[in-house]
């Protein structure tokens, strides 16, 4: 084959007829042509039904690495005008002018207006045969090649990001853990739980493992400033309009900003603190959530007045979460995903509120 790797889409179902196809049609691309690649192209050419065309060349992009995606963004009025290519989604601009018609406009709100191209990043094997190899059609290509001449069909940012493969993507991009700084961080923490270690230090073991498991999630700023009696983590909120695709609940709650505060302490969790972190969130701005970090768990009537008050609050708009050293292990033997642990705990609170007032 011209593109080896190309031999891997076996495992995600592609039959070999159409594997070798996209092998001899992307080495025939010579100068221009290897930018700007319309899987609609492949598709007529080769006789292969458009989402599959679609489905292949994204793989191709995201699993093989073998193509590069563009965001050629065209103007909703004059449609073919492209007034702007990244290849970069959070490059994509909230606001566009178009020279041809004047229109200003928010690309995400015409997403179906942002057409996906490729770019060929790789050359053939210079070692492979120059003959294309004759394949016999298959039921597959008779039945795609009835439909080629129906009106094309564009892979564009809604019909991507829309799918589980996009959104895959979109995730990897908000979620961008350094496992390696967490086991550190982990041991530190372990090491405060110990006798003998100063007030101090516990409190910036915990206060550090939390900053730096708050820093995975790529729109999260976390500023630490240790104070006298407390250990509180400010993070300010970058909202992305990709957003929109992904159906996570955290999202829909979190605003500008996120108040944490850290305890580490040897005992339970007196509940008074999920009030205190509610009263701090009330005097800041675009703020709706607070975390507490903390050694232990809320146990006994800690936690039930703790929940009580969790559920109280999240009525008025106001979400208190709450993670312990036993989350910290979990984080740390499993590699969970920060924002997937923080829309369960939404979840869960969610789920209380709405059995109370059953």
């Amino acid at each position: 084959m011209y593109f080896p790797q190309l031999s891997l889409l076996r495992d995600d179902g592609f039959p070999f007829e159409v594997i070798n196809d996209l092998d001899d049609w992307l080495a025939s691309l010579k100068g221009l042509k290897r930018s700007g690649i319309r899987p609609a192209r492949f598709a007529i050419d080769k006789g292969v039904d458009y989402n599959i065309a679609n489905e292949i060349f994204c793989l191709a992009a995201i699993k093989l690495k073998l193509l590069v995606m563009n965001y050629e963004i065209h103007c909703p009025d004059c449609n073919l005008e492209m007034i702007k290519s990244v290849q970069d989604i959070d490059e994509i601009p909230e606001k566009l002018r178009c020279d041809e018609c004047g229109l200003i406009f928010n690309p995400y709100n015409y997403d179906e207006f942002i057409v996906i191209t490729f770019d060929l990043i790789q050359y053939p094997d210079p070692k492979s045969p120059k003959t294309q190899k004759i394949v016999s059609r298959t039921n597959l290509y008779k039945k795609a090649t009835s439909i080629t001449k129906k009106k094309k069909t564009e892979l564009s940012a809604s019909s991507l990001f829309s799918s589980s493969m996009g959104q895959d993507q979109i995730r990897k991009l908000l979620f961008q853990p350094d496992w390696d700084s967490y086991e550190k961080a982990y041991k530190r923490l372990e090491h405060s739980f110990e006798s003998g270690v100063s007030s101090d230090e516990k409190g910036k073991a915990l206060e550090e493992i939390s900053a730096l498991l708050l820093s995975f999630i790529t729109f999260f700023k976390v500023d630490s400033t240790v104070h006298t009696l407390t250990n509180q983590i400010d993070v300010t909120v970058t909202i992305k309009p990709y957003f929109k695709y992904l159906e996570l609940p955290i999202l829909a709650v979190i605003q500008r900003r996120i108040l944490c505060e850290c305890k580490n302490e040897d005992k339970n969790v007196p509940s008074i603190w999920i009030d205190k972190l509610s009263g701090v969130i009330d005097k800041v701005d675009n703020c709706c959530l607070g975390i507490l970090f903390s050694r232990e768990r809320f146990s006994g009537d800690n936690l039930r007045n703790a929940r009580a008050s969790q559920i109280e609050h999240a009525r008025k708009g106001k979400y208190i979460l709450s993670f312990s050293a036993e989350d910290f292990k979990l984080f740390y033997d499993e590699k969970l995903d920060l924002l997937d642990a923080l829309d369960n705990k939404l979840e869960d609170l969610e789920m209380r509120i709405s059995r109370r007032t059953v």
